[in-house]
């Protein structure tokens, strides 16, 4: 998916579009004068004296991404991130859980790691009955094109801009904030990508051709919702970074039921277009909340528990409706609780640098217990 304005916004901070910028200013000129200029002022060449060199950077610290660029900073976190996290399928059941990673170190770097996983969720898919019968709230959404078609083209991407119509963000001030709201997105993208190959579900325009989506239909699956559980990511992480901020005065409705009504019409917004069953986006919403609940308890430094969750497809033969998050225990509900998962939370963990220093951009906002460096 792509980036919006307001991304394209940070990589233009970084300096990358002023450096574009400088060559073509000038084109072959420029960079004619740049090299009689420095042929001139470094000859005679000569090496630094022996000891004056700068000190080493202290190696694998978390501090260290101050040290690099936005672009590169990102590519590090999502890496590190994406890492953790390990994919099991059932062709035959068609299903597929997902689990996260505890890294032990044994005997240094000559050694193989020796990780222990956790749960952290498990999806399986829905029969063909339940998807043809999801075909009906398809057709009664798209009665609500006219009104929603400028929010479902302006959603194709990335709708960073929805959830900061919330709370708003100013990228001189808020600059990782929007970072990781970024990494938040193109995290809960990757994972679920990986998630719709291993279910391999099909989108509502291949039951009935006229269902006659009003925007291209993706070429991946269609459960889980990628919009869906990028969206509820975002809603769960942004919200929790407000606690304890100065916006976090007592409001209703408040800030946090403010962003997951974002994700939920986010999510509604897909099903409108013709692209997404509402099987699609409970799925996504279960995905994306838990996903949410893992990153936060990494930003806390400290270990604890999150809820391991189910997503039961045959059992989601409703409408959609966010309530879906708060988890059922009966047995037709959508989403139940599949186990309790602990979830080391090292103080030192490159997610938890971005997220404080996010929250130190907020007035009042505490340190949350380590050094914003």
């Amino acid at each position: 998916m792509s980036t919006n304005s307001t991304q394209a916004g940070m990589a233009g901070m970084a300096g990358m579009a002023g450096m574009a910028g400088m060559a073509g200013m000038g084109g072959g000129a420029a960079v004619a004068a740049l090299l009689t200029s420095s042929e001139a002022t470094r000859d005679p060449w000569n090496l630094p004296a022996s000891g004056v060199e700068p000190n080493h950077i202290p190696a694998d610290k978390s501090d260290n991404l101050s040290k690099w660029s936005p672009v590169v900073r990102e590519a590090t976190l999502l890496t590190d991130l994406l890492s953790r996290f390990s994919f099991k399928a059932d062709a035959t059941e068609g299903a597929v859980s997902i689990w996260f990673q505890h890294d032990h170190p044994h005997g240094g770097l000559d050694h193989a790691p020796h990780p222990a996983y956790s749960k952290l969720i498990k999806l399986s898919r829905p029969s063909e009955e339940v998807f043809r019968s999801q075909l009906e709230y398809v057709r009664n959404y798209a009665d609500q094109r006219a009104e929603r078609a400028p929010e479902i083209y302006a959603q194709i991407g990335y709708p960073t801009e929805f959830f900061t119509s919330v709370v708003q963000l100013n990228p001189a001030l808020h600059s990782h904030t929007l970072q990781l709201i970024s990494l938040v997105q193109k995290l809960a993208s990757h994972v679920v990508l990986r998630t719709k190959h291993s279910l391999a579900c099909r989108r509502p325009d291949i039951y009935s051709a006229q269902i006659q989506p009003i925007i291209p239909t993706p070429g991946h699956g269609t459960l889980p919702s990628g919009h869906s559980t990028e969206a509820f990511t975002v809603a769960t992480v942004f919200g929790a970074l407000m606690d304890d901020t100065i916006m976090s005065f007592q409001q209703s409705p408040s800030i946090k039921e403010l962003l997951l009504s974002v994700a939920e019409r986010i999510a509604v917004n897909r099903t409108v277009a013709g692209v997404h069953f509402p099987a699609d986006s409970t799925a996504g919403a279960a995905l994306g909340t838990t996903l949410g609940h893992y990153l936060l308890q990494l930003a806390s430094g400290e270990n604890g528990n999150i809820d391991a969750v189910a997503f039961i497809g045959n059992n989601a033969t409703g409408d959609f409706d966010k309530s879906v998050i708060a988890l059922g225990d009966g047995d037709s509900d959508p989403v139940v609780k599949w186990g309790t998962s602990a979830v080391h939370g090292e103080p030192d963990n490159l997610f938890r640098w971005l997220w404080l220093k996010a929250k130190s951009e907020w007035e009042e906002a505490p340190a949350a217990g380590g050094s914003n460096g």
